[in-house]
């Protein structure tokens, strides 16, 4: 285990500290706690209203909590921090999120990435789902499901306890909706508002409502919300990242030269990396949200309180991703040698000029491909149906609760795949790299290629394939809880309680494609020009390192009438024809999980202490199919079962001083997509995930102590040590493996990676100055080891001195080491507010440090990170009335883009000890809010 790096601690630190003090304010406040049965019935209910009473309420609750938990409640009905929850979870010490489209998806807490974390909706699990084809569908929750507007309120519950369900080892999200009789009769709420996207140009609606009654008597009440949103969603993007081929494998042949040598025919033997295919990509999708979130609710008498909660969130996400890709690695083969122009400096090929030769005989291979992918009608959907009963006995209390959830994804691929003649000299290809450890690689593709804003038969329809993708995941649960309250010592509460969960989720695929063609010529689909109607894609790249462009977008009602007039290949014949109905059962699968857990945890309390402690038993029986090519297997597992124990001690040092400590045993279950025996691919760019039906769950023991100071009722400073000792933790192997005679040079597989430790802290610091001046800012470091993994490494053929090979390359099994994944060593957030009765103003910057994503295949040029992101958001709000507020928000300010890197293959995987070259940068733009909230 590494020591904590103090010095670098301090300089970040440091620097976020002058930033938060240069601005004078600091981000909105992010901790708050659901008072849980028994133990926090003493907490003060507040009424929230506005950005300090949120932050009163949100530290109330913290404060007597027992164990460490981050509160996030609205501010005002209808009225929560942000348009997406995770955003607003991002504020939370030791909380990052993802943002590949321009919004929170997957929480992150602690450096667990989503997958390893637990959300639950009131307690209980949510159907998750999908609607992009490289995204598998895990277990846990999507936030661009969930309308803030729905929203009550947010625990993230970092240490355990036994009374909540196991599955997180970084935390455990819990999600509240609204009861509506705690509510006042004939309550409305809602907003309507525009969203501007520079990137889309397009103004984009959004409206909201809610409505809520209850009797007089006060025994029986409903309450309705429904949201609906709609956004254009655009992002420019460098992909290189199909894989880098380092220089012991892309050896630069005669006809490429150093620039110390005199000529580019001079056969120097110079070696460079090079990226196989750099693209262009635009991503377009028009995505709308609807939502709708119904309670009902009656408590005939102070001992029985039942309700019944419905949701429904529907994601339409039809969308078309267009990709224009130059193959620099095949311009080492293409035409005469002497014909190719470049330069090779400091191991990195960083100039490649070459276009086709017509009097070039036999197989050349292809260089410049185009594929527009479009995606009609891909979607994902979540229901809820959850009954829940409270019954307060004489000296204890039961909580019953059941129902059902179902994620259902739909998605859509219409791929087609345009090829230029190798052999034609009007197609080419200008490649730079001039600086590839400070920007990406570049194509400059209408340079060489002028007529790709006005094609002709330069390049051919030569690859199409209609696809639908279905997946579900279904659950039905049962969970029952019986509290006592009891006078054994300190002791004052006993709870017991079962569960039990029937889960299955199921992945189907199926598809139409393309039989006896070949990529160019008369053996293809046409010419470009054909699917054409003279429309043009702007490809404007202003946040990557390619130039912008314009270049031709084929017509898809054309492509699709081409396809559907081909004759059937069971006819028969010789030319072009369609494959109907083809069962992809590679991708199919199904998981069928039956989860039991019982527990025992008791409460306590005493002078200047409380706690809980107790012990969760959980057992796990499971069930796989999925196929072995054409062949069905089945893989059972009803080996695992974990006692977890846990405890969470609490002392009140002062009034104002809490000591907070906690020790627990934690585990997480792989996602169903990487335990099956299944495969997500994309021949066309030589990726693709593999799952693995032998990847064992993750266990960690973990720590926790820290110190909070409580010196006002909106303000806190707090420090909290943690440390995790991890098993057979997860990570991304990327290989390099050939399946049903297609190479994949990208083929992604989940694997254990034996053990890892690490540690760290969280700083924060919230303060309300009492003149309607608020500031925050909070701190994470973690210290995460290496694990040691076994893999397949290549051992080289060996060679006399004749050149004879003396013995033949092989494939061995070695030790090494490999990164914990998703971990950002440093992250934080600050931020400021102001608030009057009149108006609020808040600014808030988050950002987060570079971390690792997967580990390389055997022609990797080295592992993956994400670079470090950072970004700006702000809000504005002006109180027309008591019930009407005026809103103007702005995210992303600075429009911040993303970079994934890779480091170098035989330096240290560590980014900071290797050469890093950019793989991929995307730009979603700023987005732009003006709207108004209303209340009455």
């Amino acid at each position: 285990m590494k020591k904590l790096n103090l010095s670098k601690i301090a300089k970040s630190v440091k620097f976020a500290c002058v930033l938060g003090s240069g601005l004078g304010l600091a981000s909105m406040p992010t901790q708050t706690v659901f008072a849980q049965e028994s133990a926090d019935n003493n907490v003060e209910k507040i009424e929230v209203r506005g950005i300090r009473a949120s932050s009163k309420e949100n530290l109330n609750q913290k404060r007597f909590a027992s164990a460490v938990v981050d509160v996030i409640t609205a501010e005002d009905i209808g009225k929560f921090p942000d348009k997406n929850v995770a955003d607003t979870l991002a504020r939370v010490p030791g909380v990052t999120v993802s943002r590949d489209f321009g919004e929170g998806e997957g929480v992150t807490i602690r450096g667990f990435s989503p997958e390893q974390n637990t959300t639950l909706l009131n307690g209980q699990a949510v159907g998750t789902a999908q609607w992009f084809i490289l995204r598998n569908t895990g277990r846990n929750f999507n936030f661009e499901m969930l309308a803030s507007e729905m929203v009550a309120g947010v625990e993230v519950y970092k240490s355990p306890q036994a009374d909540i369900e196991e599955g997180g080892l970084g935390g455990t999200v819990i999600v509240h909706t609204r009861k509506p009789l705690d509510m006042d009769s004939g309550t409305i709420a809602g907003s309507i508002e525009a969203e501007y996207s520079d990137i889309s140009e397009s103004w984009d609606p959004a409206v909201s409502g809610m409505y809520s009654w209850k009797n007089d008597e006060e025994t029986l009440g409903f309450v309705v919300s429904a949201s609906l949103r709609d956004r254009q969603v655009e992002r420019h993007s460098q992909e290189s990242d199909f894989g880098w081929f380092g220089p012991g494998i892309a050896r630069i042949e005669p006809g490429l030269s150093a620039p110390s040598t005199q000529g580019v025919g001079n056969p120097g033997p110079e070696k460079g990396s090079l990226p196989w295919g750099v693209g262009s990509a635009v991503f377009e999708q028009d995505r709308s949200r609807k939502g709708f979130d119904a309670t009902l609710q009656y408590a005939p008498n102070d001992k029985l309180d039942m309700s019944l909660h419905f949701l429904h969130a529907e994601l339409e996400a039809s969308n078309v991703n267009s990709n224009l890709i130059g193959i620099p690695f095949r311009g080492l083969f293409v035409g005469d040698a002497n014909a190719r122009e470049g330069t090779v400096s400091n191991g990195f090929v960083n100039s490649l000029n070459y276009f086709g030769l017509p009097d070039q005989e036999g197989w050349v291979p292809q260089f410049l491909a185009y594929d527009v992918i479009y995606r009609d009608g891909s979607s994902m959907q979540t229901q809820v149906l959850d009954f829940e009963l409270n019954y307060a006995m004489e000296n204890g209390r039961v909580h019953f609760q059941a129902g059902t959830t179902t994620g259902d994804g739909q998605i859509n691929d219409f791929f087609t795949e345009f090829w230029a003649d190798p052999r034609d000299p009007r197609a080419g290809i200008i490649f730079s790299n001039p600086n590839p450890t400070a920007h990406g690689a570049s194509i400059d593709f209408t340079g060489a290629n002028p007529w790709l804003s006005n094609p002709t038969d330069e390049m051919w329809l030569a690859v199409v394939f209609d696809q639908q993708n279905t997946t579900e995941d279904k659950e039905n649960y049962a969970q029952l809880d019986v509290s006592f309250d009891v006078e054994y010592g300190a002791i004052n509460e006993i709870k017991v309680g079962a569960k039990i969960k029937d889960r299955s989720f199921s992945q189907f695929r199926i598809r139409d494609d393309l039989g006896n063609t070949s990529l160019f010529g008369e053996g293809s689909l046409g010419p470009a020009s054909d699917f054409w109607t003279g429309e043009l894609l702007n490809a404007e790249h202003g946040g990557n390192s390619l130039p912008s462009m314009q270049y031709f977008f084929p017509n898809q009602g054309l492509i699709r009438d081409a396809f559907a007039a081909l004759p059937s290949c069971s006819a028969g014949g010789t030319g072009p024809c369609r494959n109907d109905d083809v069962v992809q059962n590679i991708a199919n699968f199904e998981v069928d999980e039956t989860l039991t857990a019982l527990y025992a945890m008791a409460n306590f309390s005493g002078d200047g202490y409380r706690g809980n402690f107790g012990v969760r038993y959980v057992s796990d029986d499971r069930t796989t199919h999925g196929f072995d090519g054409d062949t069905p297997v089945t893989f059972e597992d009803d080996s695992l079962s974990e006692f977890l124990p846990s405890i969470n001690l609490v002392f009140d040092l002062s009034e104002d001083l809490v000591l907070r400590t906690s020790a627990a045993k934690v585990l997480t279950r792989p996602s169903p997509f990487n335990l099956a025996p299944s495969f997500n691919l994309t021949p066309e760019t030589g990726r693709g995930q593999a799952g693995n039906p032998n990847l064992q769950p993750m266990t960690a023991n973990q720590f926790d102590l820290g110190v909070e100071w409580y010196f006002d009722e909106a303000s806190i400073v707090s420090l909290t040590w943690f440390r995790k000792d991890i098993s057979q933790f997860f990570f991304t192997n990327t290989v390099q493996e050939e399946i049903n005679g297609v190479v994949f040079n990208q083929l992604q597989r989940p694997e254990n990676g034996g053990n890892s430790n690490y540690e760290g802290i969280e700083f924060q610091v919230l303060h309300d100055f009492d003149n309607g001046f608020g500031a925050s800012f909070n701190y994470t470091y973690v210290d995460a080891s290496d694990g040691e993994v076994q893999s397949a490494e290549l051992i080289p053929a060996q060679v006399d001195a004749q050149g004879n090979e003396t013995a033949p390359a092989s494939a061995a099994l070695v030790t090494r080491n490999v990164m914990f994944p998703d971990v950002s060593q440093t992250s934080f957030n600050v931020g400021g507010y102001y608030e009057n009765d009149l108006f609020s103003a808040r600014l808030n910057y988050t950002w987060r440090d570079e971390y690792f994503i997967s580990n390389p295949g055997l022609t990797e040029f080295g592992p993956t990170f994400r670079d470090d992101y950072g970004q700006w958001d702000a809000q504005f709000s002006y109180n027309v009335t008591e019930n009407i507020t005026l809103k103007v928000e702005a995210i992303n300010i600075t429009d911040e883009i993303f970079n994934n890197y890779l480091v170098q293959a035989g330096n240290n995987p560590h980014p900071a000890d290797g050469t890093q070259v950019v793989s991929t940068e995307g730009q979603n733009g700023r987005r732009f809010f003006v709207g108004a909230n209303f209340r009455f």
